[in-house]
């Protein structure tokens, strides 16, 4: 199969490539910037952005010598900061490849989106079913993940095998994990609120697995969340210190918690024979 990746230069590109490559696909790689010089040579490189003026006549054109495409193209800033970037990537950019998938002829597409954007499930586990977070406050982040959602349910099921997978915050090397990692050694990372919290993680190479068998399943018209076994936030901290033997994290009980997400994955356990084995734990003196 003929995979084109679409924004697979980063954390997620750096297994996804790779491991396409190793099950026998061949690979399409396009992304802005010099990390697609990362990639394995095997794989073909474009250099470009989803919100260059031309891309939807080149993906238009692209798309015709491949059987599949993943989109996982975003620009989620690493602390606070603009998330302009991100968005048009998921409302204006996703827009742009729906339109080129339908114009070629595409039959399989995977969508990457996030299960941040549920509203707050305390301690009940979050199905693919469950609503997204419509507060004023969460409208950056959750408006966009819905614009985007929209677009691919709109591809027509029988004709393009589209599914979308709802990953939780990456770790592992390269992720936001590093920082966090880094705060704690530092003593500068407190934990919000009370901590009861869950937190939706997976590693992006369990992640990257799932594409993988979302691409190769099919799974028409399919909506599933990819994520490890939730933990609690302040569980979290606490064994990502004692893993590195830094400092235990305080707590800030003054700080506003970030919204419970008990994200259950038992959909794409089922329908991908999917789980998680790479875990959320870093691993001393190398890469997991």
């Amino acid at each position: 199969m003929h995979v084109f990746a679409i924004g697979a230069s980063g954390v997620l590109g750096h297994h996804l490539v790779p491991m396409l490559l190793r099950r026998g696909h061949d690979v399409t790689a396009m992304a802005p910037g010099d990390r697609l010089d990362r990639l394995p040579e095997a794989a073909r490189r474009i250099r470009a952005s989803l919100l260059d003026p031309v891309a939807g006549r080149l993906l238009a054109t692209e798309f015709k010598d491949v059987d599949a495409v993943v989109n996982a193209a975003t620009a989620v800033p690493p602390t606070a900061g603009s998330w302009a970037l991100n968005t048009a990537l998921r409302s204006t950019g996703t827009a742009v490849v729906t339109d080129a998938l339908q114009e070629a002829g595409v039959g399989r597409f995977v969508q990457m989106s996030i299960t941040m954007a549920y509203a707050d499930g305390g301690d009940t586990p979050l199905t693919e079913t469950a609503p997204f977070d419509h507060r004023p406050e969460r409208t950056t982040i959750v408006a966009p993940v819905q614009a985007m959602e929209a677009a691919v349910r709109e591809l027509p099921a029988d004709e393009i095998a589209w599914s979308i997978l709802r990953g939780g915050r990456f770790v592992g090397p390269a992720t936001v994990q590093d920082q966090q990692r880094a705060r704690l050694r530092a003593g500068r990372l407190l934990i919000p609120g009370d901590g009861r919290s869950w937190a939706a993680m997976v590693h992006a190479r369990d992640y990257a697995e799932a594409v993988v068998g979302a691409l190769e399943r099919g799974c028409a018209g399919e909506t599933l969340n990819i994520a490890d076994e939730p933990v609690r936030v302040a569980d979290y901290y606490r064994e990502l210190a004692r893993v590195d033997g830094s400092p235990a994290p305080g707590q800030a009980p003054d700080e506003a918690a970030e919204p419970s997400h008990r994200v259950s994955s038992e959909a794409a356990r089922r329908l991908l024979g999917w789980s998680p084995v790479h875990g959320i734990w870093p691993v001393r003196g190398g890469e997991r």
